[in-house]
């Protein structure tokens, strides 16, 4: 199971899932490999530098090698952390509230009612603008004040899904579960089907007028209603 289904309350429904863009990962994986170059190619060196001389008992360029080889090994587990802790992190946007999830080992979530954000601001650089990345602020009511997701790939996407849950909680929507929708539109088996699409269908815009469901379901469960005639 997703850790992000772990945290979702009944009747939540998830509007977007970022993360850091792979051009994070890449640069950061890319660095590391050119240090593990580097050391091997010291280590190397080091055994023609230094053929004759010796070290407690052992060549010197050896003993560089295997120092060289021991730090190579090292960057290259960092390089395996970095790629666990791209693929854990996320900023999710649900219709109540916006989660950061941190960590590899141990999880760190982080909510933000949504009715508790007072502003969002986006950063790009004009590297952010060409491969689609940026910084997102997102400036609260809580003493934390302001929290961060860095080099967000499609941040606009990310900013308009939350505006998006921000307009709605304005509006007074109130989210309810899939399964008390059908109940409540489920209408007398014995109506002819036009009577009992229509019936439905005078629920559905009750519930859209009271506010318990939201333009977009109210869309998608009309379109359906309608291909049953």
């Amino acid at each position: 199971m997703n850790a992000i289904d772990t945290l979702l309350g009944r009747g939540e429904h998830v509007r977007y899932i970022g993360r850091q863009h792979v051009f994070v990962l890449i640069g950061n994986i890319l660095t590391e490999l050119l240090l593990i170059g580097v050391l091997i190619a010291a280590g190397v060196v080091s055994q023609v530098a230094f053929p004759d001389k010796m070290l407690a008992g052992m060549q010197v360029g050896v003993l560089v090698l295997i120092v060289c080889v021991v730090i190579s090994l090292l960057v290259l587990g960092s390089a395996f952390l970095d790629y666990l802790r791209w693929s854990n992190e996320q900023c999710v946007v649900t219709d109540r509230r916006v989660i950061l999830l941190r960590g590899i080992f141990n999880t760190e979530a982080v909510d933000i009612p949504v009715e508790r954000i007072n502003g969002v601001e986006l950063r790009q650089s004009w590297v952010g603008r060409l491969l689609n990345f940026g910084d997102i602020e997102i400036m609260t009511a809580s003493e934390s004040g302001v929290s961060q997701c860095r080099s967000l790939a499609h941040p606009q996407e990310f900013k308009r899904a939350m505006d998006d849950a921000r307009h709605d909680i304005e509006r007074g929507y109130a989210y309810i579960d899939q399964r008390d929708i059908d109940a409540y539109l489920d209408v007398e088996d014995m109506l002819p089907d036009v009577d009992r699409v229509s019936h439905a269908l005078q629920r559905l815009v009750d519930m859209r007028d009271r506010g318990l469901i939201s333009r977009e379901e109210f869309e998608a469960k009309k379109r359906d209603l309608l291909g049953r005639i």
